[in-house]
C-alpha cells in the first residue's frame, strides 16, 4: 500500500511539472529554491549580481482565467529557466515603445540579488519591490528605465545591500475593467489583486534569495504610487504583514485617480465604456457578457480595449470606500512612509490643461470635469480665487510673467490646479496623516515619515506623453531616472552627461536604498548632502532635490513644507466633493 501511494504521489508530481522544466540548472547558474522548485538564474558580472527574470507568481490569466482575479502559480518545477525578461501585460500609449512584446501570459516578476547574499536568517537582506506607473493603461518590468540593477548596486556599494524585485500586473481593460457586471462578478481591480498576489509570493519565497520577508518596502511612481497608496488603505488597512514601508513618487491614494460606484454605473461613465466594448466585440446580447469576453480572440479584444481610460474603483472589498474617508477612520496600514512630488507636476500633458485654457470660463469648465464633476458652483468659485489669473503664481513655477501662450493664455493657471489636485495635495495630506499618528505615540513606537520635493528639470525631456513640448521643467516622471541611477544614453529620459546630474542621482538612489535598509534615508554616505529630517506636524519639512546647476548656485536643501498652503489645504478638505 505504501508503494502504491508513493507511485501515485510521483505521478501527481509529474503531472504538475512542466517537462521542459525538468532538466537541472546549468552548472554555473545561480539558483534559488522556492516553494515551487528551483529557479535557474543568470549571473551579471558587471553588477556583481544574480538575476532571476520572468519568475511566475500566478497562473497565466488566459482563457477562462482572463478578466478574473489572479490564481496562485500551482506547478512544480525541478529547474525553471529564469533567465529572460517576460512579456509585458497588454497595454497602450507611448509608455511601452520599444520595450518588448505584449502577452496576456504576463504575471511574472524579476528578482535582482547582490553577490554573496547571506544564507543566515539573522542576516537576510531588506527588499525593495517596484510597481510601475503608466496611467493604469501601460507599463511593464521589461522596460529598461526600470532596471533595478543600478539601485541594488548602489546599495551594495553603500554597505547597505538590498534585494530588488519588480512585478508585472495587468493594466487597461485587462486589469481595470469596470461596470455593474464586473462588480457583480467580483472581478474589479484585477491589477491591484495581481500586485497583492505578487507581494504574497515574495513573502513566501524571498528567503530563498537571501531576502528578509519582514523588511519589505513597496515603491511606485505615478499610477504605481497610486497603487502603493491603495495597498495602504486596501482591505481597510490590513496589509497582511506584506510590507513595513511604502515609497510613493508623484502620487498617493488621495486625489482623482479612482472612481466610486456612482461614476462606475453612470451611463456616460465606465458602464458606457463597458457596453461599448461588449457591443464592439459581439458580446452585447450575451447572457453573461464577461464569460463572452473571455472567449473573444486576443487581437479583437486588444483593439476594443484601446481607446478607453481606466482607473481602480471602489469595489467594496479591496477599496472599501473613498480613500479620504478611510484615512479619516484611521484604517490605514501602519508603516514607515517616504512620499514626494515634483515641483512642476502640472506640466505633464495628460493632466489636461495644454492648449485648451484661454479664459476664466475655460478654467472653470476644466475644474468641473475633474473626476467626473461633483464640485458646486461655490467650490469652483473658491478655486478660481485660490488660483488667480496671475502667471507669476502659475506652473511651471518660478517663470514669472511668461504665459507659454502657445499652450493657452491661462495654461499656467490650469497646470497649477492639475499638479495640486493630482499629486501635491495628496502628498501633503498623506504625510500629515502619518505625522499626526506619530504625535499620539511615544518616541519608540513612531513610524518614520519623510517628504521630498524634486526640483530638477530633466536634461533630455521626459516622454512624448508626459512633456517633451515646452514647458517641461521639473515635471512628472522627471525624478525617476535619478532614483534608478540608470546612466544609459539610450533611454527617453536619459539623465544627461553632466557630473552634477550623476552626483544628484547617486544621492537620491542611495537615500532610497538607505530608507529601505534602515527606514532612514540619511545613511547615504554622500559628502556635503543635507540632512533629511523626519516630517513632523510641528516642524513639517521637505528635502528639495536639485543639482547646483540652478542660477542661484544652490544645490539640494531642506525647506518648510508651507508652499501653496491655502490651496493644498483646500483640496485636502474637499476630497469628498470630488468623490475620492
Amino acid at each position: 500500500m505504501h508503494l502504491i501511494v508513493t507511485v501515485l504521489q510521483l505521478l501527481a508530481l509529474a503531472a504538475l511539472t512542466t517537462p521542459s522544466l525538468a532538466r537541472p540548472c546549468p552548472q554555473d547558474s545561480p539558483t534559488a529554491r522556492t516553494k515551487n522548485g528551483t529557479l535557474c538564474g543568470v549571473h551579471l558580472p558587471h553588477f556583481s549580481q544574480n538575476a532571476f527574470l520572468g519568475v511566475p507568481f500566478a497562473q497565466p490569466p488566459v482563457d477562462d482565467l482572463r478578466l478574473r482575479h489572479p490564481v496562485s502559480y500551482n506547478k512544480r518545477y525541478r529547474a525553471y529557466p529564469a533567465t529572460a525578461q517576460p512579456a509585458n501585460c497588454p497595454g497602450y500609449a507611448g509608455f511601452d515603445v520599444g520595450i518588448g512584446p505584449l502577452s496576456e501570459d504576463c504575471l511574472y516578476l524579476n528578482v535582482i540579488v547582490p553577490d554573496n547574499a547571506p544564507a543566515s536568517s539573522q542576516e537576510r537582506l531588506p527588499v525593495l519591490v517596484w510597481i510601475y506607473g503608466g496611467g493604469f493603461t501601460a507599463g511593464g518590468i521589461a522596460d529598461p528605465r526600470y532596471n533595478m540593477s543600478y539601485i541594488v548596486q548602489q546599495s551594495a556599494a553603500l554597505g547597505k545591500p538590498i534585494i530588488g524585485v519588480s512585478i508585472n500586473y495587468r493594466v487597461a481593460g485587462w486589469g481595470f475593467l469596470a461596470s455593474r457586471e464586473v462588480l457583480a462578478a467580483r472581478a474589479a481591480n484585477i491589477g491591484l489583486y495581481d500586485q497583492r498576489l505578487a507581494l504574497r509570493w515574495i513573502r513566501e519565497n524571498i528567503a530563498a534569495f537571501g531576502g528578509d520577508a519582514e523588511k519589505v518596502a513597496i515603491w511606485g511612481e505615478s499610477a504605481g504610487a497610486f497603487s502603493v497608496g491603495y495597498h495602504l488603505v486596501g482591505f481597510d488597512g490590513e496589509n497582511e504583514g506584506l510590507f513595513r514601508a511604502a515609497i510613493m513618487d508623484s502620487g498617493t491614494m488621495l486625489g482623482p485617480a479612482m472612481q466610486d460606484a456612482e461614476l462606475i454605473v453612470a451611463e456616460d461613465g465606465f458602464q458606457a465604456m463597458y457596453d461599448n466594448v461588449t457591443e464592439t466585440v459581439g458580446c452585447k446580447g450575451a447572457e453573461d457578457t464577461l464569460a463572452c469576453l473571455r472567449k473573444v480572440p486576443y487581437e479583437v479584444l486588444f483593439k476594443a480595449f484601446e481607446p478607453q481610460i481606466y482607473t481602480p474603483i471602489i469595489d467594496g472589498e479591496f477599496i472599501t470606500r473613498k480613500p479620504s474617508e478611510t484615512l479619516a477612520l484611521g484604517k490605514v496600514a501602519d508603516v514607515a512612509v517616504l512620499v514626494g512630488a515634483n515641483t512642476d507636476e502640472g506640466t505633464a500633458s495628460f493632466w489636461g490643461p495644454r492648449g485648451t485654457l484661454n479664459t476664466t470660463a475655460d478654467v472653470a469648465a476644466y475644474i468641473r470635469t475633474l473626476n467626473g464633476g461633483g464640485l458646486s458652483d461655490d467650490e469652483v468659485a473658491e478655486l478660481l480665487a485660490l488660483y488667480p489669473d496671475d502667471p507669476a503664481q502659475g506652473c511651471p513655477y518660478g517663470t514669472g510673467a511668461e504665459r507659454f501662450a502657445s499652450q493657452g493664455w491661462m495654461y499656467k493657471r490650469g497646470a497649477a490646479i492639475a499638479g495640486d489636485i493630482f499629486v501635491h495635495a495628496g502628498r501633503r495630506g498623506l504625510v500629515e496623516y502619518y505625522a499626526r499618528q506619530n504625535t499620539a505615540r511615544n518616541k519608540h513606537r513612531q513610524k518614520p515619515v519623510y517628504s521630498y520635493r524634486f526640483d530638477q528639470p530633466p536634461w533630455n525631456g521626459v516622454l512624448e506623453l508626459i512633456a517633451t513640448v515646452p514647458p517641461v521643467y521639473s515635471t512628472h516622471f522627471a525624478e525617476l531616472i535619478f532614483v534608478f541611477n540608470n546612466p544609459s544614453q539610450n533611454l527617453s529620459n536619459y539623465m544627461g552627461p553632466y557630473s552634477s546630474y550623476h552626483e544628484l542621482s547617486e544621492f537620491m538612489s542611495r537615500s532610497w536604498a538607505s530608507f529601505v535598509h534602515d527606514l532612514d534615508p540619511n545613511g547615504h554616505a554622500v559628502d556635503g548632502a543635507p540632512y533629511w529630517p523626519r516630517y513632523e506636524l510641528s516642524k513639517p519639512k521637505n528635502i528639495v532635490f536639485r543639482t547646483v546647476d540652478k542660477v542661484d548656485g544652490k544645490g539640494s536643501y531642506v525647506e518648510d513644507d508651507t508652499y501653496r498652503e491655502d490651496q493644498l489645504k483646500w483640496w485636502n478638505a474637499h476630497w469628498s466633493s470630488l468623490r475620492c
